[in-house]
């Protein structure tokens, strides 16, 4: 499994429901209302042609692979998260 990060800016907001709903069928955590890291065996092209069909023509949207070496500070269950699936 690999661990991605899925960060997206929806201009009018108006699938934002539905976008949060399929990031969350992953093991998913939430970086901020735009953006989740979700480990799954699927690959960004994958996730990526998932969410394309919610995707308006002024909304962004990037799969990015995560992987350590990495650093932050935030949320417990966010480094936790991290630390589980990045090492």
């Amino acid at each position: 499994m690999s661990a991605l990060l899925v960060a997206f800016d929806l201009e009018t907001g108006r699938n934002q429901p539905q976008v949060q709903a399929l990031l969350e069928q992953y093991d998913a955590m939430r970086f901020s209302s735009s953006a989740f890291a979700i480990n799954t065996h699927l690959s960004p092209d994958t996730i990526f042609n998932q969410l394309q069909p919610l995707l308006g023509k002024d909304d962004l949207a990037y799969v990015v692979t995560l992987d350590k070496p990495w650093m932050g500070y935030g949320y417990e269950a966010m480094n936790d998260w991290l630390k589980r699936h990045l090492g």
